[in-house]
């Protein structure tokens, strides 16, 4: 039997993390072992961002920065949206650690 492509193990592992995905939006709690998923997921996506800066051109590193900022912007919205759905959210450690980083992050956007 031939090996499979790294092509087609990217096709079949997108594949499965989409099914992933969908049975844990069905799932009653978090399953043994997502923890451990989260974590290899967070690794693979700093690979990924390392690999396409590199790779293909002077627009590699452009790219990446904006899949970056399309992922904070994505976090941020959810995060906004748990805080508005809640009458008064609890207040975590890293509340104010996000907000010193959102200013800073302001504070730079508009220097551009």
């Amino acid at each position: 039997m031939a090996e499979e492509t790294l092509a087609q193990q990217l096709s079949a592992l997108a594949a499965l993390l989409a099914e992933v995905d969908s049975r844990l939006a069905k799932a009653p709690a978090a399953p043994a072992g997502l923890e451990e998923l989260k974590r290899s997921v967070d690794q693979l996506r700093t690979s990924m961002w390392a690999i396409l800066s590199a790779g293909h051109g002077l627009s590699a590193p452009m790219r990446v920065e904006r899949l970056k900022l399309r992922r904070a912007i994505d976090g941020l919205r959810s995060i906004q949206s748990d805080l508005s759905s809640r009458s008064r959210p609890p207040r975590h450690p890293e509340h104010a650690e996000l907000a010193v980083e959102a200013r800073a992050i302001a504070e730079r956007i508009e220097a551009l």
